[in-house]
């Protein structure tokens, strides 16, 4: 599902991108594990907008969805952006909360954009890498991983279809063969995404919100 964009004032953001580590842009070096300067995918949109919009990161490491409510109306609904990406749920997930409670969070955030007027996006939360898939059989507790993913980007899809909003699978994109493991050139450490990582969620990002208004992806090769 593609959307024409408009900033809804020459001071709003045309787009604020909305979420945890995973939108702030954390990565590491692979070799030592060190962390790396932010990479986020908002970065690259605003460098393939450039003056055609503005474009607003609000993503801080560690956070789970229940401390995103607190910020969500300030982050996005004050400043009336024209779309808001969502991305939460990782954390969540590492703390053991059940995807039916991450989704009421999720599906808050939608609401509250779509009664402000802002047109949300929701995005699938990416799997994870712990094991080489050829080595063997998964262990137990990485199948558990995966299926509460699997759980919860069901329900996001869902909540996506039922408010007739667009919705980016960045698991699809970003998961390999039928391990449904994180690719690992688009992963340093398992667990986040790196570089290349964050510019093809960016262009999955620029192909739903502004591929029919200006045209191509600028940063497909």
């Amino acid at each position: 599902m593609s959307l024409s964009v408009k900033s809804h004032a020459d001071s709003s953001p045309l787009l604020v991108c909305f979420g945890d580590s995973l939108t702030a842009g954390y990565h590491v070096q692979a070799e030592t594990g060190m962390p790396l300067p932010d990479t986020p995918y908002g970065g690259f949109l605003q460098e393939w907008l450039g003056a055609r919009g503005r474009v607003s990161v609000k993503g801080i490491c560690g956070e789970t969805t229940s401390d995103m409510v607190t910020r969500f109306p300030r982050d996005v609904v004050d400043v009336l952006p024209a779309s808001t990406v969502i991305l939460g749920g990782t954390n969540d997930l590492g703390w053991g909360v059940a995807p039916s409670t991450i989704i009421t969070h999720l599906e808050r955030f939608y609401t509250l954009a779509l009664a402000a007027g802002v047109q949300p996006v929701g995005v699938t939360v990416p799997s994870i890498r712990a094991e080489d898939p050829s080595a063997g059989p998964l262990p137990d507790w990485l199948h558990s991983h995966l299926h509460s993913r699997l759980e919860l980007n069901r329900l996001i899809a869902e909540r996506c279809e039922r408010h007739h909003m667009p919705c980016v699978d960045l698991f699809q994109a970003t998961s390999e063969g039928p391990s449904f493991l994180l690719a690992s050139h688009f992963s340093s450490d398992g667990l986040h995404l790196n570089a290349a990582g964050y510019r093809t969620f960016a262009r999955l990002v620029w192909n739903e919100l502004f591929a029919d208004r200006f045209g191509a992806c600028p940063g497909l090769p």
